[in-house]
C-alpha cells in the first residue's frame, strides 16, 4: 500500500510536465507528444528519498515506465476528443495557473525569512521550560456542562482570555468543585481512566482539553500545573527549531497578507456571495 501511495504522488508530479519539443533523448513518445530526459530529470530529483529508492528497483523501474505510458496515451486520447477546447478545461487551466502562481509567489517570498537558529531555540527553551516536562503528575481543573451549546459558550469565553476558574464558578454544574474554580488537585499516571489519561497527559501546562463525554455531561479540563522530568534541550532541539520555524512562517504569512490587503483595492459583493451560497448549498448566511 505504501508503494501505491508513493506512485500516486509520482503520477501527480509527472502529470504537470509539459510536452517538450527538445532534441534531447526521448524517453516516451506517443503520437505527437513525448517526454524527454530533461522533462523528467529535475522533477525526479525532488522526489522523497523513499520514492527514489523504490524507482531504482526493477519493480520501480517497470512501474515508472508503465505509468509514463499510461499518462501519454491518456493525454493523446484527450487531445483526440478535443477536450482542450472545452470550457471546463479552460476553467480548470485558469485555476491551475492561479494556484501555481500563488505557490511560486509564496516560495519566492518565504525564502526571505531567516531560519530559526539554535540560539533562538535555546532562548525559547530557557524561557518556557515548563512546556518541556515529561509529566508524571498533573493538576487539573474542570468545568462540567450539559450540552454542546454550553460547552461552546465556555470555549468562547476562554478564547476571549477569561479565567478558567471564574468560568467554572459561574457555569460548571458540578457543585463539589465549582466553588474552588473547578480544581481537582494532582493526579499521577494510572489514577485516571485510560482514555482520559491519554487526553490529559498529552496537554501542556495551561492548555484546555476538548470536551470529554461522560454520562452525566461534557467535561472540559485544564492542566494548571505539571510535575515530572525535564526534557533536555538536546533531545528536542531539532523538533523545537521546526516548530519555531513553522510559527515564524505563520506569523510572517499573516502579516504579509495584511500588507497585501492594504496594498490592493478589494471589493466584495456580499449580496451576490450570499445568493450564491443559498442557491448552491441551500443555506443562507448566519446573522
Amino acid at each position: 500500500m505504501k508503494k501505491l501511495n508513493l506512485f500516486i504522488l509520482l503520477v501527480f508530479i509527472l502529470s504537470i510536465f509539459a510536452c517538450s519539443q527538445s532534441k534531447e533523448d526521448v524517453i516516451v513518445k506517443t503520437g505527437s507528444s513525448k517526454i524527454t530526459k530533461k522533462d523528467l530529470q529535475e522533477d525526479l530529483k525532488n522526489l522523497p528519498p523513499q520514492t527514489k529508492a523504490f524507482l531504482t528497483s526493477p519493480e520501480g523501474f517497470s512501474r515508472l515506465k508503465d505509468e509514463l505510458i499510461k499518462r501519454e496515451v491518456l493525454y493523446e486520447e484527450a487531445k483526440k476528443q478535443n477536450l482542450a477546447k472545452s470550457e471546463d478545461f479552460k476553467r480548470r487551466l485558469e485555476e491551475f495557473k492561479k494556484i501555481t502562481l500563488i505557490n511560486m509567489l509564496l516560495e519566492q517570498e518565504i525564502k526571505k525569512i531567516q531560519d530559526v537558529t539554535e540560539n533562538e531555540a535555546k532562548d525559547y527553551y530557557e524561557k518556557n521550560k515548563d512546556q518541556f516536562i515529561k509529566p508524571t503528575e498533573v493538576r487539573l481543573s474542570q468545568i462540567i456542562v450539559s450540552s454542546q451549546e454550553d460547552a461552546q459558550k465556555v470555549y468562547e469565553r476562554i478564547d476571549k482570555g477569561e479565567d478558567f476558574a471564574k468560568i467554572a464558578k459561574e457555569l460548571s454544574k458540578d457543585s463539589k468543585t465549582k466553588g474552588s474554580g473547578g480544581d481537582l488537585g494532582f493526579f499521577k499516571k494510572g489514577q485516571l481512566e485510560p482514555q482520559l489519561e491519554n487526553l490529559i497527559f498529552n496537554l501542556k501546562k495551561g492548555q484546555v482539553s476538548m470536551p470529554f463525554n461522560r454520562k452525566d455531561g461534557l467535561y472540559i479540563f485544564k492542566v494548571t500545573d505539571v510535575r515530572g522530568t525535564a526534557i533536555e534541550f538536546e533531545q528536542i532541539k531539532g523538533q523545537l527549531m521546526e516548530q519555531l520555524k513553522a510559527k515564524k512562517q505563520q506569523e510572517w504569512f499573516e502579516k504579509y497578507i495584511e500588507g497585501l490587503k492594504s496594498k490592493h483595492k478589494i471589493e466584495v459583493n456580499d449580496k451576490a456571495l450570499e445568493e450564491l451560497l443559498t442557491q448552491t448549498l441551500g443555506v443562507s448566511k448566519q446573522k
